[in-house]
């Protein structure tokens, strides 16, 4: 589970460079609507992505807790 959302994260950090450059062109010509429209996809493919990591992470943290649960009652 690790690895996947390691691989989210190396997608979302790509995603965030492409928009960070996108937007410093756009800062300089507002009116070039053509940008706002790629950088609005670009923010909607983080936020998916930035959904896909937590989701990653709480069940790395279910499975954990879950672990901890069979250790502590194999121990009883």
């Amino acid at each position: 589970m690790v690895a996947t959302a390691g691989v989210w994260k190396k997608k979302r950090d790509d995603l965030k460079n492409k928009r960070n450059s996108l937007f410093e062109t756009y800062t300089k010509d507002p009116q070039n609507f053509h940008l706002a429209r790629e950088i609005k996809a670009l923010d909607d493919e983080i936020a998916d992505c930035t959904q896909h990591v937590e989701q990653e992470r709480r069940a790395e943290q279910r499975a954990s807790s879950a672990a901890a649960k069979v250790v502590t009652t194999q121990k009883q």
